[in-house]
């Protein structure tokens, strides 16, 4: 560039900062102002410098900010996530209850018909944690009788009737009667639900038009609805706050003015830390004749988290593809893990059948509330006569045998433990997949990044499946339904520990 005397200046684009805006404007000042040479931070043109730099800093910092909040990948802040997955017709994920199978042990000598109520709460209470995680059965009222259910005989030789399984999802909060608000006759007047995460699928919303309170039906979108249509819709804000957002009158009934006469019934709940370990769900809160224990004989799985803007970036164009319907493979897993799953590995099984493998999030079995839940919800996104085999992952055990060699001067024991959870971080189950590929090389690059660690020698990297303690290409491979775990009980292990202090 000129600077009208036939003298080039030098644009130093990269330039955004206060430091290097100071510079760039000094070189300028020097070429175009040789006369002033006192650039001491003293001196008032430094001084008018420095806040014009301050200044370019502000605005060039937003200026970045604004361009990489404008791409799901960029992104960082869930405001932008949430505005950009709702331009391609998505929301982020929101945090989803666990489920658990329950078995139940009844007296012998009761002999009266049980009724097992909707809404029977049980709960876990977990080491370390002040609040129980609650679950509930949420289903009609189940009456059994006691003589049509399995004799099951205790460790110490008493004999119960056993019901197996119940199943239960995880609720924090049943909310009934919330008054979420007072129409003013307006259009698309949103309302916010009090608590949050608001579980899918539980709510009921009432208006009362005079007549008393009136159901009003939940829709994934407005559009289709007419003038007359009782229908509202749910979004959910970056705090996951859920809104209810009713029509215009022309999408949509627009509700009659009233005094608090929109409420609500809904449950609240999810996460995972609903995933609880089997035998800890032990406490039944609601009172069912002759129940003398309860227990989880598996791990409650299912429970997620809300869904992250990396995540989130992740998912988006697989869930964009499949478009609400499941037609190849990468749909089925893409939907599966929008509706539940941690995992999901599909396939054509025949012309018409779908093997779809899942693994809940944060490991285990699927529980059957799970399966039933993702069946239903492929019922109506699958190509008609298609049917969905929802089947349990298969975990392969790994063994990682070694010699650690550690450094002098370091603690042994404490080198041990810290290569072994490096180890087996690898084997995390947010870092392994179906039909996954674990490398030698990975092992070795984990172990030796622990400070103290001066060699390591593996003598044993294998599968059940392998045929030598070490495969010749340091390569293990797993089946199209396999996802590898760490060996029980010590598949993971250090043979000898060499060198260091004790």
């Amino acid at each position: 560039m000129s600077n009208g005397n036939g003298t080039q200046l030098r644009i130093d684009y990269t330039s955004k900062d206060y430091a290097s805006l100071r510079e760039s404007l000094l070189e300028v000042a020097t070429e175009r102002l040789p006369e002033w040479t006192d650039h001491s931070p003293n001196d008032l043109g430094v001084l008018l410098v420095e806040l014009f730099s301050y200044m370019g800093d502000i605005v060039l910092h937003h200026q970045d900010r604004l361009a990489s909040e404008s791409y799901l990948s960029t992104a960082i802040e869930r405001r932008s996530a949430v505005d950009l997955l709702r331009l391609v017709g998505d929301e982020l994920r929101p945090a989803r209850p666990a489920s658990a199978d329950l078995t139940l042990l009844f007296e012998l000598a009761h002999t009266d018909p049980i009724t097992i109520p909707q809404g029977a709460t049980f709960q876990a209470k977990l080491p370390g944690e002040t609040e129980p995680v609650t679950f509930r059965f949420e289903r009609e009222d189940l009456t059994v009788v006691p003589s049509t259910l399995p004799l099951f005989r205790a460790s110490d030789g008493t004999q119960f009737r056993k019901l197996d399984p119940l199943p239960v999802v995880q609720v924090d909060v049943v909310v009934d009667g919330e008054i979420v608000g007072s129409s003013d006759g307006s259009p698309s007047q949103r309302f916010k639900l009090a608590r949050q995460p608001l579980i899918d699928g539980t709510l009921e919303l009432r208006v009362d038009e005079g007549a008393g309170p009136r159901l009003w039906e939940q829709r994934d979108t407005l559009l289709l609805s007419v003038a007359d249509d009782r229908h509202y819709l749910v979004v959910r804000d970056e705090n996951d706050d859920a809104w209810i957002e009713f029509g215009d009158g022309r999408n949509g009934l627009i509700p009659l003015r009233g005094r608090n006469n929109v409420t609500a019934d809904y449950r609240t709940g999810g996460g995972a830390h609903g995933n609880v370990p089997a035998q800890s769900i032990t406490k039944s809160v609601a009172q069912i004749d002759g129940l003398k224990q309860v227990a989880n004989e598996q791990q409650a799985s299912g429970g997620q988290d809300s869904e992250t803007v990396a995540e989130a970036a992740a998912r988006a164009p697989r869930l964009f593809r499949a478009m609400g319907r499941a037609v190849t493979a990468d749909d089925y897993e893409a939907l599966a893990l929008q509706f539940g799953a941690g995992k999901a590995r599909a396939r054509g099984a025949g012309w018409n059948r779908i093997e779809l493998f899942i693994a809940p999030a944060g490991g285990g079995f699927p529980s059957d509330t799970l399966k039933e839940q993702l069946r239903g919800e492929f019922r109506t996104r699958r190509m008609m006569t298609t049917v969905v085999d929802v089947r349990d992952p298969r975990y392969a055990s790994v063994w990682i045998e070694a010699t650690l060699y550690v450094e002098a001067y370091f603690f042994a024991d404490q080198v041990r433990q810290q290569s072994e959870n490096a180890v087996r971080a690898l084997l995390d189950f947010d870092n392994v997949s179906f039909a996954d590929r674990l490398f030698l090389s990975k092992v070795y690059e984990a172990i030796e990044a622990i400070d103290g660690v001066r060699a390591v020698s593996v003598e044993r990297f294998a599968t059940a499946a392998t045929l030598t303690n070490l495969p010749s290409d340091g390569v293990l491979t797993f089946g199209y339904d396999e996802i590898p775990v760490a060996g029980f009980p010590e598949g993971i292990r250090f043979t000898q520990v060499i060198g260091g202090s004790a």
